[in-house]
């Protein structure tokens, strides 16, 4: 059926191999903020703050899920943004940190089937930039964190870690050793 696959080529005008709509179990492009200080990133727990959703696009109910573990600053990429504009504005909007300095992202891809969609696939492409904080700089916590604190995450059980987060920093810190 013309528009229907097997090449991930998303777009009316795509040809006919590719796809005109998203995946049945979905797709997501997220970019991952990882702020260094020696062994130790930044990481949150998200608040129950409506403003979550504008910064970063986490509605309410996954605020709510997903608000007791630690994660990595992130955000969907916004229609058109290019990941690294993606990973300053984590850096600036999101964090509030000025005059970091940031890597190119590296990209990893996942697949797997989500709870809420069985049977289906889903695609995550996911978008990991390193940043460093300023000398003397250091982070505060922003009214949609209920906390944000330097961690090792060679020291956090997997549990630690909320929304699949413990993921991410495993392929994080595959790429980065």
């Amino acid at each position: 059926m013309d528009g229907s696959g097997p090449f991930l080529w998303l777009g009316e005008d795509g040809p006919p191999k590719g796809f005109r709509r998203v995946p049945p179990g979905g797709m997501c492009l997220s970019a991952f903020l990882f702020v260094r200080r020696g062994p130790e990133v930044l990481l949150g727990k998200y608040a129950n703050d409506p403003r979550l959703e504008e910064l970063t696009g986490l509605d309410e109910s996954r605020r709510l899920a997903h608000g007791k573990g630690w994660t990595i600053p992130a955000s969907q990429l916004k229609f058109g943004e290019d990941p690294r504009d993606a990973g300053r504005r984590i850096g600036e909007e999101i964090l509030q940190l000025p005059g970091m300095s940031y890597s190119e992202p590296r990209v990893e891809v996942d697949r797997y089937e989500p709870r809420r969609f069985p049977g289906r696939d889903h695609y995550d492409l996911w978008f990991l930039v390193d940043a460093t904080v300023p000398p003397g700089l250091d982070a505060t916590t922003p009214r949609w964190y209920a906390a944000l604190e330097w961690k090792d995450p060679a020291m956090l059980a997997a549990a630690d870690y909320s929304r699949g987060h413990e993921d991410v920093v495993a392929r994080w810190r595959t790429t980065t050793r």
